[in-house]
């Protein structure tokens, strides 16, 4: 081995020189996402691999969503689920990637997202596919009461109502209206399956305090929920965690992880996550439905759960 291999190879056991190369890299991210959404600001429109046109900027999330490469546990696990519901419901739609995708399996859409830049390619992506009186837009936020939040950070996949969420800058902001999940479907969809998909960078509990309604309905919704203990949260830690899945278990539903194979997540678990402040499961984004609502979408073979720590 040469001493500049040598060397490399003990670089890439630090941990600390791994942190610092992990936060160098996201700093980077953070530029390009401002770059995109205040500079550079033109998009390129492409036809994805799923089949669907995708006109979208700068950021880096955005070229994996036109190339095909974007979440692909969850678009696959998404694209499943979609086969045994009626709705989708986008609670933090963005430029509309789920939205599409939903729309092309011929499913009825809400797309709910309060990002003014965000709007504008959603809607272009509506009208380039032809779907634009197929979904209905909804260009606000959810929160736990309606009214006007702040929503900070530049466009992108990751503008949050928590101020310097994933270390985003607090310097571009915008005043959003704000409303509940209940408000929106109240007395909607009666009888109907609903998948709901929540992505709102951190105020996922917020949303859940302002859709009881929702989580009682009589056909139970699933539920496809990002959240986060310890990553991107601006103090280090959500404290919020464990209330989410509280909330859900309350409402008779169990989690699962969010992947081509979802495993199911006992409470112990998510309590141990919680005492020691950090997941093991290497996931944040988690399915939660009722017990058997997975049948026929999952394979029920030897129970199989996430470790705990």
């Amino acid at each position: 081995m040469t001493l500049v291999a040598r060397i490399k190879r003990q670089l890439g056991k630090s941990a600390l020189i791994k942190s610092i190369h992990s936060r160098i890299r996201w700093r980077f991210h953070v530029v390009k996402d401002w770059w995109g959404a205040v500079v550079w600001t033109r998009t390129t429109e492409v036809q994805t691999p799923l089949g669907f046109k995708l006109s979208a900027g700068f950021h880096p999330a955005y070229d994996q969503m036109r190339n095909g490469t974007f979440e692909p546990d969850e678009t696959a696990l998404i694209a499943r689920l979609l086969e045994h519901v009626d709705r989708f419901v986008d609670v933090g739609a963005n430029l509309g990637y789920y939205t599409c995708l939903a729309l092309q399996k011929g499913k009825g859409v809400i797309a709910i997202e309060p990002q003014a830049r965000n709007l504008k390619s959603l809607y272009r992506n509506l009208v380039s596919n032809g779907w634009q009186d197929a979904a209905e837009v909804m260009p606000v936020a959810l929160s736990e009461a309606p009214g006007l939040l702040t929503l900070y950070g530049a466009s992108g996949p990751s503008a949050s109502l928590l101020m310097n969420w994933a270390g985003y800058s607090p310097r571009y902001s915008q005043l959003v209206a704000v409303s509940t999940l209940d408000n929106l479907l109240s007395g909607r969809f009666d009888g109907e399956r609903l998948l709901i998909k929540i992505d709102v960078e951190g105020a996922e509990y917020s949303v859940l305090k302002g859709a009881q309604s929702t989580l009682k309905r009589s056909t139970a919704p699933m539920w496809l929920l990002e959240v986060c203990l310890h990553e991107f949260h601006p103090s280090g830690f959500n404290p919020d965690f464990l209330r989410v899945f509280q909330l859900f278990w309350e409402n008779g539903y169990e989690a699962y992880t969010a992947e081509a194979q979802p495993n199911l997540v006992p409470r112990e678990h998510v309590q141990a996550w919680w005492l020691s402040r950090k997941t093991d499961s290497g996931k944040f984004n988690y399915i939660f439905a009722k017990p058997t609502a997975l049948d026929g979408v999952i394979a029920r073979q030897a129970p199989h759960t996430v470790p705990a720590l």
